[in-house]
């Protein structure tokens, strides 16, 4: 008899438990780009485009690591970081361009910077979003929110490692294995 009950219990708990499953996100589809053009110092030139299943393609110019086109793959689910970071940011929100030649978006502007440019593209969804920013432009109210925009991609794109001139990326330290017994005596 008390077999009897606990095989009901279980009979009833497997089948409160083979309900629907819960419904996940609809899965990201699209690209993000983040490039940046020439400067009359040492200033990258690259672009770089990421998709939802975190491989990137980097096409790299001037004053970069290794010139030349190339890809690979970033840590797991730095797309979605980077939709979240455009999202935060709000990228369709901002204007356009934000270069001297248009004089609402950039009053004042310092030479030699180079120009950013940033675009979500996403047709399965009908989002298509660019903002081209001469990183020179200053004195206009989404200066803070470009700059923190582009430093966060620039962190999830990896651009310090995998772009950006200057000192190599140097690999890994090793990992000391660790002591057993009485203190590695």
């Amino acid at each position: 008899m008390r077999h009897t009950g606990l095989i009901a219990i279980l009979a009833l708990s497997a089948c409160a438990s083979a309900g629907t499953p819960e419904s996940r996100e609809p899965p990201l589809t699209g690209t993000i780009t983040l490039a940046s053009g020439e400067c009359p110092g040492l200033c990258p030139v690259y672009t770089m485009t990421l998709r939802p299943d975190d491989r990137y393609t980097l096409n790299a110019g001037a004053n970069t690591i290794t010139p030349g086109r190339s890809g690979g793959t970033l840590p797991v689910n730095s797309f979605r970081r980077a939709v979240e970071v455009l999202e935060r940011y709000d990228l369709p929100s901002l204007q356009r361009f934000y270069t001297p030649t248009e004089a609402d978006n950039c009053p004042n502007s310092i030479t030699g910077l180079p120009t950013v440019d940033f675009s979500r593209v996403d047709d399965d969804n009908d989002v298509r979003a660019f903002v081209t920013f001469n990183s020179g432009c200053v004195d206009f109210d989404d200066r803070d929110r470009l700059d923190q925009l582009h430093e966060r991609l620039r962190e999830i794109f990896r651009i310090k490692e995998l772009v950006a001139v200057g000192e190599p990326p140097r690999p890994p330290r090793p990992v000391p294995e660790p002591v057993t017994g009485l203190g590695g005596l």
